[in-house]
């Protein structure tokens, strides 16, 4: 108790109108020798400012008799997150909810967090560390392998659950599933088509194949799901939805335009005319980002839709084309 109130002598004298200096502050309060008897305290001051460090230091002792300790057991790997860099997470906690946090050395073994304060305090602070703990434990949702790139969509799905929900997502060490691909990616083995001087015969000219989506995963992946209790139910309906998605999307169309600088026709503006062509044919489409290596552009939903995909891609490629043959006026 005296440590204790030792360490919290400063501000005791200078919130009862005494000198911070630290001569002043050690006759101010003198603590009994270790080797007395008896735990006296000496107060020397002005009349006003002794009965103010007393009254403040039986109000200290006062609270210190009525804390509590409550024990949360904590796995040693979390411990440096409750710490954080300098230890400023573990301030931010004792100030937040006004208790004191007692977490083992690192290399101790010991995985026992004590919180020290009030009842009502240390409540709040073991509720809040015990949410925290098991944010960073994460919940776990099996995917099935077969599904697991549909439902990801190149990691698009990932990203999105991060931004919409601040979840995300590891798979625990587990390997991910082999990725589908397609045994031919050009029209009855063909070569790509040449770019031609035609600009009509350059917008039809395509190579264009579809796969039926079989996969010999068998078995489910662990998604790790790491965030807040509510978000991480926001994300699990998500993942749900997604899967229900996948399972109906049995075709992947593999598209091969012969002019690289078409593709950004497909793209748009900001991903405009993409996000268009992804609604009105209900399919995941997805867009090399270096063409010029003769990337298929991947279509993946129903064997209808990938092939509207497919028809909507070519149009939105030969109005590009034809809206860059538009001379335009020049200026005055």
């Amino acid at each position: 108790m005296l440590t204790s109130l030792g360490s919290n002598l400063r501000d005791i004298v200078v919130k009862a109108g005494g000198s911070d200096d630290r001569r002043e502050l050690a006759r101010a309060i003198q603590f009994p020798k270790q080797d007395a008897d008896g735990n006296a305290i000496k107060v020397e001051g002005r009349s006003d400012v002794v009965e103010k460090i007393i009254s403040q230091i039986q109000a200290f002792v006062s609270q210190r008799e009525s804390q509590v300790t409550e024990v949360l057991e904590v796995p040693q790997e979390k411990h440096r997150s409750l710490i954080g860099r300098g230890g400023e997470t573990k301030r931010g906690l004792e100030t937040q909810f006004k208790v004191s946090i007692d977490i083992p050395r690192q290399g101790s073994g010991q995985t026992t967090v004590k919180i020290i304060g009030q009842t009502a305090d240390v409540a709040k602070a073991k509720t809040h560390i015990e949410s925290l703990v098991k944010e960073q434990q994460g919940e776990t949702v099996q995917v099935p392998r077969a599904l697991h790139h549909a439902v990801a969509n190149n990691g698009q799905f990932f990203r999105k659950l991060k931004s919409d929900h601040q979840v995300t997502v590891d798979h625990a060490g587990q390997p991910i599933p082999s990725k589908p691909a397609p045994t031919e990616t050009r029209v009855n083995g063909g070569a790509l088509p040449l770019i031609t001087d035609d600009d009509e015969a350059t917008a039809d000219a395509h190579s264009w194949s579809v796969v039926e989506n079989t996969s010999t995963e068998e078995g489910d992946i662990p998604w790790v799901l790491r965030g807040s209790s509510e978000n991480i139910e926001k994300a699990k309906k998500a993942i749900d939805a997604a899967i229900d998605q996948a399972k109906k999307q049995n075709a992947t169309g593999y598209l091969i335009l012969p002019d690289p600088t078409t593709y950004r026709y497909v793209i748009g503006q900001g991903g405009s005319k993409v996000n268009t062509i992804r609604k009105q044919s209900g399919c995941k489409i997805t867009v090399p980002r270096d063409q010029a290596k003769g990337e298929a552009i991947e279509v993946l939903g129903t064997k209808e839709g990938v092939e509207k995909a497919k028809e909507l891609i070519l149009a939105a490629v030969r109005d590009g084309i034809n809206s860059s043959k538009v001379p335009r006026e020049p200026r005055e």
